[in-house]
């Protein structure tokens, strides 16, 4: 939403009016003197009244920091020009206009209109000898814009121009005389058009909508906007109306009171004041934000519940918005005065979007590089406009979506380079049902040339000086998403991926705390997580001043993008949240948002089978034999999916051949996939298939019919990773051909579910089929095919279950949450490993979506040997499933896996859809190397406890563990679920196995949640791995 100070500067602010449960937040900047865009605050809620444009004196001026411009107007000796020209083209562009101009004005501005008739005569001269376009629009809105005439809106004052007009030698009646409309009011392209902002309605930014004036003249209007003393606005008047998240704004004004405002002089800014007018122009503060009128201020209100005058982009339609009569909203002007005591650069502004060039020395938030080879590019705030609900339009790419418009609010910004024309658009969306903000950023080539896009982050943050501390997860293959923690000191901290996915190295998550290291309870924490799966890049940069940015977005270092004229480039987006209680209220939001607003909604309430994956059971060696005695022991344990991993397809009998020829091995399966399928499906159980699309073997008969689809460099060798190439998912007829290899596989049998996999990470990114000079592109050209084919097949097959995987958990992220539901988290399937990667990965993931499988002892990879009680312990918090051989289960293993699963199944919605409260992190030393955690249902009536010794040091205790989520009003009975098998003997001091269940406690205790959470609940584990697993029901 947007505010204005008293001083005349624009505030914006975003105010999440949600449900009482979730607590309200705050998100406000303003636009500076120069028209930057200045961040004030975000966090908890402030109170309305305050204006918080106090808090920019907090600004320092800096030695030797870039301060100030010279004008055009001034280098050209035209000094007394300097307030109404601001850059060369304005005055090359306008000759025409101002030679038409002197003769229509007063005897006193003559001098002033020929000496400007005389300088662009000048310009516009160089300008024809250059080959420029000098067929300029000569209306008389272009004319009084370019003379920085302001609107005059009321219907009295536009027949006092018709009346100068009459009067004068060209002879024009009151009907032809438009508003002036500037560039800050254009015509809206129709949807689909590049840069197009739907159709029908103006963009709203400054001019004015004739439909509005007539909306403001009208008796009704007029009637409702006045108070008894003839003004407008005035606190909480009978005029206030509630928007669709309780935001109050004032009517619109009158003509009659349009016509009194006084004129405005200098350059035109005009603004969208969402916010009630005080008395007399006073400061007053209404959410979403704060502000007063400033002076001549304008308020406006949609009074259907729209916010302000609505523009709506492409894509809206198919969210069921239907556009708004534009009458409806009335546009704003305002002056602009100085508001800062002194010059403050740019570099120690706090900024929510920074150029290159121009004085502010931080990491940028884009570089462009223009035809001429120049990359200053100051963006100034040129308008801004309010929709209900999120606008989304680009087809197959990753998005926090909406169900209904009044979900969410979506503030965009336009900012513009004034001098060429170039403009990126700002999406700022406030999700009213939980903490965070989504943003993106889109960049609209309406130069007259070529450009090219070096660097565009989707967001960029400044926060205030202080203490801040980074948490960020890392790690490697088979330790993925290790929770680091680390201080931030002077200088840039920044964590990146270069290898075409999100990687095994760094996830496209951070959380930042101010004070010390962020804990499951505080302090406050902001974080920001990245919706994408490719190169990325997460930059948090301390000045000298001790303030922070933060930068996140495609890595810069493997991209380039050429936009044509009216081509547009967007960012992936951003879901900046906030806490104010530390990581674990951050995490349980994301997690909610996740759930219910990211991954795909046919999957939101229904859990994945219980499946048994080959991989660890058989590896290569599969065949229709194999596969059907893998199924039947697994059908005596129930459970319900078998899943034909690697080695059924091509002639695929390692790792050197058979990517890409996606049919079946008929040596191995003679009967064909769909002798296989059905006979699984008699025995009881569903059927499941690993692909691994984006891969092709040099020994396949793919790339022996296309060498070209793989990427390479020609001339070069190429680099493999497990003897396999990388296909160029930039090229539409890879991507058709893949698609329908996949298509005609899902269609051959009945397959319910799909292990999408990708084995090696990309090197040598490059395309044949693009030029030379697009070639930085290819990078982010592959992920977004990559996402083209998942969203093509989740929509062909709606009902087969995805399950994505990067060998293990090398892209797990947002952006594949949005076409897979779950994903495979790591191929260490050790049950301690497990523990500290879920622990990490729950930090922004949800605990359904985290594929977890007991696995054999000793295991695979670490050759560990866990009981089969902790490994099963462990995989229940996720997707729990199988990665071992069941034909060699002995038969009291055989009952107790039973158990296990059905315990899972009971269990399974609690895990799934519950909140999860991390009470030890495996990362805290200072409790001894255990873990815990809880699962606790939306009514506060029941939850399940789960705890773990990673080691222990014999005769050490551990804390009593506090548990958290409950209710202090209920009474909670404790049972363990899973009694331990072995004690220690007293007269030897050997550990050995029990004749009956060892138990916690003995009995069921009845305690209330009160207690529970501030006493806590002794807990024993009696060697490495033990674990403990109880269930509370009020």
């Amino acid at each position: 939403s947007a505010m204005q100070d008293a001083g005349g500067s624009e505030l914006l602010s975003g105010d999440a009016r949600v449900p009482a449960a979730v607590p309200r937040l705050d998100d406000a900047f303003r636009v500076d003197d120069n028209r930057n865009l200045e961040h004030l605050y975000w966090g908890p809620s402030l109170c309305e009244e305050d204006d918080l444009s106090y808090l920019t004196m907090a600004n320092a001026v800096t030695m030797f920091d870039p301060v100030g411009e010279v004008s055009v107007a001034k280098i050209l000796g035209l000094d007394e020009l300097e307030s109404m020209l601001h850059d060369e083209a304005r005055l090359t562009e306008n000759w025409k206009i101002y030679t038409k101009q002197k003769d229509h004005v007063s005897e006193e501005d003559v001098p002033r209109s020929r000496r400007l008739e005389n300088a662009s005569w000048r310009l516009w001269t160089r300008e024809r000898f250059r080959g420029g376009d000098l067929n300029r629009d000569l209306s008389d809105a272009t004319l009084m814009d370019a003379l920085g005439m302001v609107e005059q809106a009321a219907t009295a004052k536009l027949a006092q121009v018709a009346e100068l007009k009459d009067a004068g030698s060209h002879k024009q009646t009151p009907s032809k005389i438009e508003p002036s409309l500037p560039s800050k009011i254009r015509p809206i392209a129709s949807a689909g058009e590049p840069g197009s902002a739907g159709s029908g309605a103006y963009v709203q930014g400054t001019g004015v909508d004739p439909s509005a004036l007539r909306h403001a003249a009208s008796p009704a209007v007029q009637k409702a906007s006045a108070n008894q003393d003839g003004t407008f606005g005035g606190a909480r008047s009978s005029s206030m109306h509630h928007g669709p998240n309780g935001v109050h704004f004032s009517l619109v004004p009158s003509a009659d009171r349009l016509a009194k405002s006084p004129p405005l002089h200098g350059v035109p800014r005009s603004v969208m004041d969402l916010h009630k007018m005080g008395n007399d122009g006073g400061a007053h503060r209404a959410r979403m934000g704060s502000g007063g009128a400033g002076n001549a201020a304008w308020s406006s209100l949609h009074h259907h519940g729209q916010i302000g005058s609505v523009a709506y982009l492409p894509g809206l339609e198919a969210q069921g918005i239907t556009p708004p009569d534009a009458s409806d909203a009335m546009p704003v002007q305002m002056n602009w005065t100085k508001l800062d005591p002194e010059a403050i650069g740019k570099n120690t502004k706090l900024l929510e979007f920074s150029d290159k060039g121009t004085g502010d020395y931080r990491e940028p938030s884009f570089t462009v590089t223009y035809a001429d080879g120049s990359q200053v590019a100051p963006m100034e705030y040129r308008s801004h406009r309010i929709i209900r609900g999120k606008p989304f339009s680009e087809q197959y790419v990753p998005h926090v979506y909406t169900e209904s418009i009044d979900e969410a609010t979506t503030l965009i910004i336009e900012m513009v380079d004034s001098v060429t024309k170039l403009v990126i658009e700002l999406y700022f969306t406030v999700m009213h049902n939980y903490n965070a903000i989504v943003r993106r950023a889109v960049v609209i080539n309406r130069t007259n040339d070529m450009v090219r896009l070096e660097r565009l982050m989707s967001c960029t943050l400044d926060l205030d000086a202080d203490h801040y501390f980074m948490t960020m997860l890392s790690g490697g293959w088979a330790r993925e998403r290790q929770v680091v923690q680390r201080e931030l000191v002077d200088g840039l901290t920044q964590f990146k991926s270069s290898r075409g996915a999100s990687s095994h190295q760094f996830n496209p998550f951070m959380a930042i705390s101010p004070g010390r290291n962020a804990s499951e309870l505080g302090p406050s924490v902001y974080g920001f997580t990245l919706v994408y799966s490719g190169n990325f890049v997460a930059m948090a940069e301390v000045s000298e001043s001790r303030r922070l940015r933060i930068n996140m977005g495609i890595n810069p270092e493997t991209f380039q993008w050429t936009l044509e004229r009216h081509d547009s480039f967007a960012t992936p987006e951003v879901i900046m949240s906030f806490s104010q209680h530390g990581l674990g209220d951050l995490s349980r939001d994301l997690h909610g948002l996740m759930r219910q607003r990211l991954m795909p909604s046919r999957w939101r309430s229904e859990l994945c089978p219980v499946l048994l994956n080959t991989w660890e059971a058989a590896y290569f060696n599969v065949t229709h034999e194999v596969v059907i005695e893998i199924a039947r022991a697994a059908a005596r344990a129930d459970i319900e999916m078998i899943v034909l991993d690697d080695g059924w397809f091509g002639k695929r009998n390692d790792i050197n051949s058979g990517l890409g020829d996606w049919h079946v091995n008929r040596e191995k399966f003679p009967y064909g996939l769909d002798a296989l399928v059905r006979e699984v499906n008699e025995i009881g159980l569903k059927f499941g298939i690993w692909v691994e699309p984006e891969m092709v073997s040099y020994d396949s008969d793919l790339h022996r019919k296309h060498p070209d689809w793989a990427l390479h460099v020609p001339t070069r060798g190429r680099t493999t990773g497990r003897n396999q190439f990388v296909l160029d998912f930039s090229r539409r007829d890879v991507r058709d051909h893949i698609f329908q290899q996949l298509s005609d596989l899902l269609c051959s049998s009945n397959i319910c579910y799909v292990k999408w996999d990708m084995n090696r990470h990309l090197t040598e990114v490059f395309s044949h089929e693009f030029p030379a000079e697009r070639q930085g592109e290819i990078a982010h050209r592959f992920i977004l095919g990559v996402y083209e084919v998942l969203g093509r097949i989740t929509r062909a097959f709606p009902d087969v279950l995805l399950e994505t995987c990067s060998g293990g958990g090398g892209r797990f992220d947002a952006g594949m949450l949005y076409f897979s539901p779950q994903i495979w988290t790591s191929d260490n399937t050790d049950a301690v490993s497990r523990v500290l990667i879920q622990h990490g990965t729950s930090l922004a993931y949800p605990m359904r979506t985290i594929s977890a499988h007991i696995s054999a002892v000793p295991n695979h990879q670490t050759a560990r040997v866990t009981p089969l009680k902790t490994r099963a312990v462990v995989a229940m918090c996720g997707a729990f499933g199988f990665e071992l051989d069941p034909r060699e289960w002995r038969e009291e293993e055989l009952i107790e896996i039973k158990n296990y699963v059905a315990l899972y199944q009971k269990f399974a919605p609690l895990i799934a859809f519950g909140d999860l409260y991390r009470l030890w992190s495996p990362f805290d030393h200072t409790i001894g190397s255990s873990a815990a955690w809880m699962f606790v249902s939306e009514n506060r009536r029941e939850a399940i406890v789960m705890a773990l010794a990673i080691s222990r040091e014999v005769g050490r205790l551990n804390p009593l563990l506090k548990l958290q989520g409950l209710s202090t009003t209920f009474v909670y009975a404790v049972d363990e679920l899973l009694p331990g098998t072995l004690m220690r003997n007293m007269s030897t001091g050997a550990i050995e196995p029990a004749a009956h269940g060892v138990y916690q406690y003995g009995k069921t205790l009845r305690i209330s949640g009160d207690t529970l959470m501030r006493a806590g609940l002794p807990l024993k584990f009696m060697f490495d791995a033990d674990c403990v697993m109880l269930h509370l029901k009020a």
